[in-house]
């Protein structure tokens, strides 16, 4: 018996997988573009190979095209014959992401696709120039030499900020993708230390967004080069985005132990709910019970951020407390609190609760995520009393095929005879 429910569910698992895709190979036969597009999405999606899909490259739609192309592109089935093809293509968007694949998957010789920075297409070019600089930054000179004197004004500004990185990001003017670009050139081009002493001479120049941008470009830097200048940023800046950013950086280069608790403070002691989440989960991370009771009274907050940095952080240190909220936050019209519900019954292994997560299961008003959370307790606790609902699931034919491979899973370890009577 024992061999025959393992082949049956082997044989179930395969049928429902393939029911789930076949409605998109259907769509593949339609007359409009835009299902065509969304069927090739979602094979992608599903990572469903299939060889039919190379050829609606050749079809009339710009946008099949595209889709096909990103398909190939994601399954790794793109060859050089498919990208210089599509780097002939009528649509830009197409053209631009053969650019992107010639360049990231290393085609030669390099020199090839230099002749595209004559592209009609302004976007196309800038792609280029802002591929090539990220995969070739050594050699990036060539390609700068032939677009000096582009008409695009993004393409003369961003070769103006690679060789002016100071003046580029003290400038009010200049956008971010730009800044962004030069700071990718100018990092590979340097040595950690030439880098991080550049950019800390015009640090507080700077508008907010390239403070952030500058403090994430630190996080590739090591700990004794940035530790006294993160230090100095978190006790100057009042900016509270800024600050989380700064403890962001400073806690992946230097640990934990580099964010002082005073700063946790601050951030727990924000207007932000999801800065006080920030704060809450840095407090967890550095064990310190000190909130227990704060997070006990944001349980009653009306925002979820707030709710569910508070739920964690006591989750963390199997706070019971919490067990009087369980069925409040099941009951919510919060899909995140419901979430947070199931999640609180099998941290804190809640069997009383396996029936109100049997409810939620059965029940098709909820999101197919949230059942399949709720399917996965029935299976997590072998709440063998409750085995009709994945098999209910199992033989509804409107069922999704991500709940039914859930269901199945479930009711293999609640009633496994049951899996050959599907």
């Amino acid at each position: 018996m024992a061999n025959e429910i393992i082949e049956t569910y082997k044989l179930l698992e395969e049928r429902i997988r393939s029911e789930n895709v076949q409605i998109y190979f259907d769509m593949l036969d339609s007359p409009y573009p835009a299902f065509k597009s969304k069927a090739i999405q979602e094979l992608t999606k599903q990572k469903i190979q299939t060889p039919i899909v190379k050829d609606f490259l050749q079809d009339p739609d710009k946008d099949v095209r595209f889709a096909a192309y990103r398909y190939l592109e994601k399954m790794g089935l793109l060859d050089e014959k498919t990208v210089k093809e599509s780097l002939k293509d009528i649509s830009p968007n197409i053209r631009k992401e053969a650019i992107i694949s010639y360049i990231s998957m290393g085609m030669e010789p390099i020199e090839y696709i230099l002749d595209f920075a004559k592209d009609p297409d302004p976007i196309v070019r800038y792609q280029l120039l802002t591929t090539f600089l990220e995969f070739y930054p050594e050699d990036s000179n060539k390609l700068i030499e032939i677009l000096k004197d582009d008409p695009y004004i993004k393409i003369r500004q961003l070769i103006y900020a690679l060789d002016n990185i100071s003046d580029t990001l003290v400038s009010i003017n200049i956008e971010k993708s730009v800044k962004t670009m030069a700071l990718k050139r100018y990092y590979e081009a340097s040595d950690s230390i030439t880098f991080f002493n550049t950019l800390k001479e015009v640090y507080f120049e700077c508008d907010i967004d390239t403070k952030n941008l500058i403090i994430k470009f630190f996080s590739g830097i090591p700990c004794e080069i940035i530790n006294q200048f993160m230090d100095k940023v978190m006790n100057e800046e009042s900016n509270l985005i800024i600050l989380q950013n700064a403890a962001k950086t400073s806690k992946k280069v230097c640990g934990i132990d580099a964010i002082p608790s005073w700063l946790i403070e601050k951030f727990i002691q924000s207007d932000d709910a999801r800065i006080v989440k920030y704060g809450l989960s840095l407090a967890t991370e550095k064990e310190d019970m000190g909130y227990v009771e704060l997070c006990r009274e944001f349980l009653d907050a009306i925002d979820d951020d707030l709710v569910i940095g508070a739920t964690d952080y006591l989750l963390h240190f199997q706070d019971y407390s919490l067990v009087d909220y369980v069925s409040d936050f099941l009951n919510s019209l919060s899909s995140k609190r419901i979430r947070e519900g199931l999640k609180i019954i099998r941290k804190l292994k809640l069997e009383n609760f396996v029936g109100d997560a049997s409810n939620i299961a059965s029940n098709k008003i909820y999101p197919v995520s949230i059942r399949k959370s709720a399917i996965n307790l029935l299976k997590f606790f072998k709440a063998k009393d409750y085995w009709e609902i994945p098999h209910q699931i199992l033989k509804d034919p409107y069922e999704s095929g991500s709940l039914k491979l859930a269901a199945l899973n479930a009711l293999l370890r609640l009633n496994a005879e049951m899996v050959v009577n599907i």
